[in-house]
C-alpha cells in the first residue's frame, strides 16, 4: 500500500507534464530503478560494487543491437536484455564474490572498465565511440506519454520486486550476511549462494534500466558502461539515504533535478554536487530520507505538546 499511493499519483500526474518533464521523470523512473538494484547489494548485502554500470551498458547494448541489427521491436528486446545482463552479472559475480571488502569493489570496477574498453574499440559492432543511434521506439512508445508510463510500469515491478524481496527470508539472509557473515554461515546460510543470487538480480535489473535509458535517448553509447555511470547509482543511494527502502529512489530523483538545475546556470555541476553531498555525509548521514523522517517526528512532538499540555 505504501508504493501503490505514489505510484498512483506518479500515474496520475503524467498527463500534466510537459514534453520535457516527462522526458525528465521517465530518466528520474529509470535513475531510481537503477538505484534501487545498486542498493540491494549495498544495503542489504553490504556488497560496495563499482561496476554496477557493466549491467546496465550490456542491457542498453542488447536492446540496442537487437533493434538495430536485427529489427526487433524495443518491446520484444526487454527480456533479452534482462537475461544479458543476468549472464553477464553471473559471470562477474561468480569471480568476484570470493573476494571481499576493497579488493571485490575494485574488482567489479575492473570488468566495468573492460567492457567499456571493448565496447569503445569494437566499431563493427558496437559501433565503437559513434554509439548505435536511431533507437527511436516503433508504435506509441516512440511518444513521451506512453514511454513514461512503460517507465513507471518498469519503475513499479522492479521496487514491488525488490520490497518482496526485503521481506522474505532471502532478504533476512542477506541482512544477516552483511551482519556478520561467518556467523550467518555457521547457522546454514550458504553464503556465496545468496551473494551471487543477489548480485545476478541486481545486474539484471540494472540491465532493464540500461535498456530502458538507451530507448529514452535513442542512443547507446560506451558511457554506459564507464565507471561515471556506477557512480551516479551510488550518489543516488547516499543523498537519498540507503537504509531507506525508497531513498536510493528519493536520492535519484533528487540527482537528476540538481544536476539539470545547476547544469543550466554553470557548466561546473559537479563541483556544486560534490558540497551538496559533502553537506548531506556531514548532517545528514541518513540522506534526504532521514532528515524528512527527523522532520516528521519532529512535527508529531510539536503536535503533542500543546495537547499533552
Amino acid at each position: 500500500m505504501r508504493l501503490a499511493l505514489p505510484l498512483l499519483l506518479l500515474g496520475l500526474l503524467g498527463p500534466f507534464l510537459s514534453e520535457y518533464g516527462l522526458k525528465l521523470a521517465s530518466e528520474a523512473l529509470i535513475l531510481g530503478l537503477y538505484a534501487m538494484a545498486f542498493n540491494l547489494l549495498f544495503h542489504q548485502a553490504g556488497l560496495l560494487s563499482f561496476g554496477q554500470a557493466a549491467f546496465f551498458g550490456v542491457g542498453a547494448y542488447a536492446m540496442a543491437l537487437l533493434v538495430s541489427r536485427a529489427g526487433w521491436p524495443f518491446l520484444a528486446t526487454l527480456p533479452l536484455a534482462l537475461l544479458a545482463s543476468a549472464l553477464a552479472a553471473l559471470v562477474i559475480g561468480f569471480l568476484s564474490i570470493r573476494l571481499t571488502r576493497i579488493y571485490f569493489t575494485m574488482l567489479t570496477l575492473a570488468f566495468a572498465q573492460l567492457l567499456y574498453a571493448v565496447a569503445h574499440k569494437w566499431y563493427a559492432f558496437t559501433g565503437g565511440d559513434n554509439g548505435i543511434t536511431d533507437l527511436r521506439p516503433g508504435g506509441a512508445l516512440g511518444e513521451s506519454l506512453p514511454f513514461y508510463y512503460l517507465a513507471l510500469l518498469a519503475f513499479g515491478l522492479g521496487v514491488g520486486f525488490l520490497a518482496l524481496l526485503d521481506r522474505s527470508p532471502f532478504g533476512y539472509a542477506l541482512r544477516g550476511l552483511r551482519d556478520n557473515r561467518a556467523r550467518a554461515e555457521a547457522v546454514g546460510v550458504p553464503g556465496f549462494g545468496h551473494l551471487l543470487l543477489a548480485f545476478v538480480l541486481a545486474g539484471m535489473l540494472s540491465g532493464l534500466a540500461g535498456a530502458l535509458q538507451g530507448a529514452l535517448q535513442r542512443s547507446v553509447f560506451p558511457d554506459y558502461l564507464f565507471w561515471t555511470r556506477s557512480a551516479e547509482a551510488i550518489l543516488s543511494a547516499i543523498l537519498g539515504g540507503s537504509a531507506a527502502f525508497l531513498g536510493p529512489a528519493v536520492g535519484a530523483a533528487a540527482f537528476l533535478f540538481l544536476r539539470v538545475a545547476v547544469q543550466a546556470q554553470t557548466e561546473y555541476w559537479p563541483f556544486f554536487l560534490g558540497l551538496v553531498l559533502l553537506l548531506v555525509v556531514l548532517f545528514f548521514p541518513k540522506g534526504l530520507s532521514g532528515l524528512w523522517a527527523e522532520a516528521t517526528r519532529l512535527a508529531r512532538g510539536v503536535r503533542r505538546g500543546p495537547a499533552g499540555g
